[in-house]
């Protein structure tokens, strides 16, 4: 298990009390091209006759999907911004994104599907969609402006892959300064251990949160009470 005894010596970041008007919950990557066996890489499994590869993968973004939506329409009912991330290349070739992404898609044709999002998971009414060429969100995207002048600093992640986009992304976030909690039971990856130790490896130091969907619904209902009551 990654752990850093330097953190012992400082004392752990301290929450920062939650408030809803300030607060986004970012949904990345929950889209057919990598969250369904039949988008793009489902398709380059199959094509190369090893269509069970990614079974724990697909098996895994199942289970996630209904805890995503849970806290989605808790968000929702509070006013909290949803935003979702999609891989979404300006070109059909796909020339526009990292050199690794391009040639990774020259091996399979793409297919316009491929951009939708999962239909249980996916954007209501004039929800924020942001398109990006990378894996990281706030490298190729303008969120940082968006959120700012949303007048978000704290985020809830979620979204595939725990190790890799989500990941990135999380980090990113932290580093500008943004509030990030990471929502363990809503985030997938292609195994569960990759999963686990990246959830292990983010939360060590205590600057980014690790919060479950039932705890997330919990502060935001209290939350809510709270304004009630004011």
């Amino acid at each position: 298990m990654a752990y850093d005894p330097y953190y012992e010596l400082v004392p752990a970041p301290k929450e920062k009390p939650f408030d809803a008007s300030r607060t986004a919950l970012l949904i990345v990557d929950m889209q057919n091209m990598c969250a369904h066996p039949d988008g793009w890489m489902g398709r380059l499994a199959k094509a190369q006759g090893k269509p069970e590869l990614l079974q724990e993968r697909w098996d895994f973004v199942d289970e996630i999907q209904p805890r995503v939506r849970r806290l989605q329409d808790a968000c929702r009912s509070s006013g909290i911004e949803l935003i979702h991330v999609r891989v979404k290349y300006l070109t059909r070739d796909c020339r526009d994104g990292q050199r690794s992404f391009a040639e990774e898609q020259k091996a399979i044709s793409s297919d316009a599907r491929d951009d939708d999002f999962l239909e249980m998971v996916a954007p209501i009414g004039d929800e924020v969609i942001i398109d990006k060429t990378s894996a990281g969100t706030f490298n190729s995207t303008a969120i940082d402006q968006i959120l700012r002048n949303l007048g978000i600093d704290r985020l809830l992640v979620t979204g595939i892959v725990t190790e890799g986009c989500v990941e990135l992304t999380a980090r990113d976030a932290a580093d500008r300064g943004y509030y990030v909690t990471l929502v363990s039971d809503a985030c997938a990856s292609s195994t569960h251990i990759a999963h686990y130790d990246a959830l292990q490896r983010m939360s060590d130091g205590g600057l980014i949160k690790v919060r479950t969907v039932d705890q997330l619904c919990e502060q935001i209902e209290a939350a809510k009470a709270q304004l009630k009551v004011a």
